[in-house]
């Protein structure tokens, strides 16, 4: 299933209750250190050319990720361009023949994305590994070796790729609630490469003079900067501490990303103008579909709050709670769907989405959805199950900080929206605190709200 549909879902309840109920030395649960275990292991600086550099040690990983986050994403792309940043990358990355070498060897795993409001280019590798990988990566960045045949050969492949999305009716959906809600805005063309793009090598090569503009970017490494060489491992005495350990190495590491990317220079760049998502009261729209078959998808579109809105947390446990009267309601009791459940456009002006997929036409599917969503808990039968929905969002925070790759995701989603890179340190203590009215007066703002777009397609 695309990640554009991936939502809040139940994880196991037994795993959460155990992880929780582990007290760090007290009878209180893990979570109310999370912030103070984390936050002695980030260094935050900056190169001479004003790139911020954020790391994060993680003792019990076994690799260490680097990625430099370019503001603006899939909002700074050019009409009818959609999917230049990952193109941009996928060519430097993947036609650089030292890369090619570390990938044979293992040793090396390139790693890029395009989101709303950034995009991300970098790799992992086991933490032995680290220097030698960040070397070929600066200069596949700085230096692209790449030719006609690999663009040809990597835009095909995009094109290929657009081709199969756009007959996924999944996809379809996505698109259509995109084209209604996002129609004046730069968020409507960026992330994927579609069938109408056509960017070429010059495309490619202007879009990535842009994207190397030190205005842009931050430098974001996660992972075990307290690994041990095989002389420290063996050292019977003076054995440093994991904390030593980070730091030594920190300043290092900053000098080395000060000798590859302090030259990128700095030029001005201002973040674009984003409108209000534009959702009506009560519009609708009917779509047909040839790849349907005999099934239906639907979507119901909302405004929500962003992640560095006040009732961001609040929003979120109402999305738990709502999964669970969804698929109660509408795929166990009344088997009008196949599957439903709750999602997030994450942006700076992020959108709610109920989705849901069945075997029938869904000609009354809507009133179905509205009856359900009547059944949303009020806040004495909330408060029932709150903890447990807590667990399940603390668990997603704390479990995400043990992997390099999700801890740079919590990092530049807090820099992006919260302003600040330890804001997801905050997070489960902000989870604690909510409140069975504070849920229930979330689900109301925004799920019941009046400005909603429902799309219904079908062959």
């Amino acid at each position: 299933m695309p990640r554009f549909f991936l939502r809040l879902r139940f994880l196991a309840a037994a795993l959460s209750i155990f992880v929780f109920s582990c007290a760090s030395g007290k009878d209180l649960p893990r979570d109310q250190f999370f912030y103070e275990e984390n936050v002695s292991f980030f260094k935050e600086s900056a190169l001479a050319n004003g790139i911020p550099v954020i790391v994060k040690n993680i003792p019990t990983e076994k690799n260490i990720d680097l990625r430099l986050i370019f503001s603006g994403g899939a909002s700074s792309c050019p009409k009818g361009k959609s999917g230049l940043d990952q193109l941009t990358f996928d060519v430097i990355s993947q036609s650089n023949p030292k890369i090619k070498g570390l990938l044979a060897r293992g040793l090396y795993f390139d790693i890029s994305s395009c989101k709303a409001d950034y995009s991300s280019l970098g790799f992992s590798s086991l933490a032995e590994d680290f220097d030698e990988c960040l070397e070929v990566f600066a200069s596949s960045l700085l230096a692209p070796e790449y030719s006609h045949d690999d663009y040809i050969r990597l835009e095909s492949a995009a094109a290929a790729g657009a081709m199969a999305r756009s007959e996924n009716p999944r996809f379809e959906l996505l698109e259509a609630v995109k084209k209604k809600i996002y129609a004046a805005s730069p968020y409507l063309d960026g992330e994927f490469y579609k069938p109408s793009s056509r960017v070429s090598e010059y495309d490619i090569e202007k879009n990535l003079a842009a994207l190397l503009n030190a205005s842009r970017i931050t430098i974001v490494a996660a992972g075990n900067f307290s690994y041990r060489t095989r002389e420290q491992k063996s050292a019977r005495r003076q054995k440093k501490s994991d904390m030593q350990l980070f730091e030594e190495r920190s300043p290092i590491l900053l000098q080395k990303l000060e000798e590859l990317f302090g030259g990128i220079e700095a030029k001005p760049w201002t973040a674009p103008n984003l409108p209000e998502i534009q959702a009506k009261s009560g519009s609708s729209e009917r779509l047909h579909s040839e790849f349907a078959g005999g099934d239906f998808y639907a979507a119901r579109c909302l405004p929500c709050p962003d992640r560095g809105a006040e009732d961001y947390v609040a929003f979120a446990l109402s999305t738990i709670a709502l999964d669970a009267v969804l698929s109660r309601e509408l795929t166990e009791k009344q088997k009008a769907a196949v599957y439903c459940g709750t999602a997030v456009l994450n942006a700076k002006k992020s959108a709610a989405l109920i989705i849901a997929a069945g075997k029938n036409d869904a000609k009354n599917f809507a009133d179905s959805l509205s009856a359900a969503l009547a059944m949303f808990p009020q806040e004495y039968e909330m408060s029932k199950n709150l903890e447990m929905y807590k667990n399940i969002y603390i668990g997603r925070v704390m479990g995400a900080s043990q992997n390099a790759a999700a801890t740079i995701e919590q990092i530049a989603s807090s820099l992006c929206y919260e302003g600040d890179p330890k804001a997801y340190l905050t997070r489960p203590q902000k989870i604690r605190a909510a409140t069975s009215q504070d849920v229930t007066a979330a689900f109301e703002k925004y799920f019941l709200s009046e400005n909603s777009l429902y799309v219904l397609l079908t062959n």
